[in-house]
């Protein structure tokens, strides 16, 4: 559905086909107490292929399964898996060895993480980087590199590591490892380094601030190629910009069609959300249990007469789908949607009772629950 609202407002995005890096299975299991099982890994990848995503991220240094995993991940698609290794030499190696042909190495570019982290010298920083990458592609890999904490280093060294670089490698990820960017100051930001970089620019954003969708958004609109991201925005600390949130509000906000089956997205994240242990937010935007819920009577009478009227998309789209809510806020109409042959008088015994509960209770009652008290009223009349 074109937006005839928002078309003239949202601003043009740059002619060009944006790809997704799922980084799920790594940064997504980098959650605090989420622990994938290998099986549940292959059958997220399947979906995530099945999907459209066009790179899944994998860490095999992390352990002998994860390797071993990255290993089947390679024989399920070797062209969309791509392996996050440090600069490292053993695990360049063993990416060559499990037969990855798409690395990301990754190295921080802030001064705070450069003097206390790593205690090395920018200019030691660029020369290591340039050596690994160099030593990958001599091996037949195609490089991207990350540079985690992008956000915050020095503008100039920023550009200067870039330039050293970016004719060595397919796309640059800027990481915004502590989220601390706003939508301005993203589309400033990568609006700056696509004038100065030749290379293809990518997004790694985090979800401290809740803005990860947006700032990952405006990255997109000011030309990036390329934006990461974990299915339901699990991830470290307060997570990764959701691909589900992105996707959805490319195409319904910005007319942006992504070559993805948009259908599954709904169930890919219940999947996510059983194997991860991680419960979604009932208000959780797209894929909550709440997002198509409607309990207040206006609300619920405007959705029955016109969905659009409370809906910006059709549930249905996304592999979800509408409900109604019964409480203290409920209104007539929603109860004879729900039971046509409810005598008016019914109806105001009905809502009466359900008002009560709910306020007496703090409850709200499903549609089968309305059926079933329409029913045991209807029976204690009778007799």
């Amino acid at each position: 559905m074109k937006n005839v609202f928002l078309s003239k407002n949202t601003g043009k995005f740059p002619e060009k086909n944006i790809k997704i890096h799922d980084t799920t299975l790594r940064d997504g299991e980098q959650m605090p107490g989420v622990v994938l099982k290998p099986e549940e890994k292959l059958i997220l990848a399947g979906k995530f292929l099945d999907f459209g995503v066009d790179m899944i991220d994998i860490m095999p240094s992390v352990s002998e399964r994860e390797a071993m995993l990255a290993r089947e991940l390679v024989a399920m698609d070797r062209d969309k898996i791509s392996a996050t290794c440090r600069l490292k030499k053993e695990d360049i190696d063993q990416a060559i060895e499990l037969g990855v042909k798409q690395i990301v190495l990754f190295t921080p570019l802030s001064d705070i993480h450069l003097e206390y982290k790593l205690k090395i010298s920018r200019g030691e920083n660029i020369r290591r980087a340039c050596e690994f990458i160099d030593y990958a592609k001599e091996h037949g890999l195609t490089v991207d590199l990350a540079g985690e904490d992008s956000t915050r280093a020095d503008m100039d060294y920023l550009l200067l590591f870039i330039k050293s670089i970016d004719s060595k490698i397919r796309t640059f990820f800027v990481a915004d490892t502590v989220g601390c960017l706003t939508p301005k100051r993203t589309y400033s930001f990568i609006s700056a380094l696509r004038k100065k970089t030749k290379c293809k620019i990518g997004l790694h954003i985090h979800n401290d601030f809740a803005m990860a969708t947006a700032n990952t958004l405006e990255g997109l609109r000011a030309g990036a190629d390329v934006f990461s991201g974990t299915f339901t925005g699990i991830g470290e600390r307060a997570g990764n910009a959701p691909i589900e949130e992105v996707c959805t509000a490319l195409k319904y906000l910005y007319d942006i069609y992504l070559d993805v089956k948009y259908s599954k997205i709904k169930e890919i994240c219940d999947l996510v959300e059983k194997f991860s242990g991680v419960a979604l937010q009932a208000h959780k935007p797209i894929v909550g249990k709440n997002a198509f819920c409607h309990e207040s009577g206006i609300h619920a009478d405007g959705v029955i007469k016109n969905p659009r009227t409370y809906e910006f998309i059709d549930p249905e789209d996304i592999g979800h789908e509408r409900r109604f809510s019964f409480g203290k806020h409920s209104g007539r109409n929603v109860i004879k949607h729900v039971i046509d042959d409810a005598s008016e008088s019914e109806i105001d015994d009905i809502l009466k009772k359900i008002k009560h509960l709910s306020e007496s209770e703090k409850i709200t009652f499903t549609e089968d629950d309305v059926t079933f008290i329409f029913k045991e009223c209807r029976k204690m009349v009778q007799h």
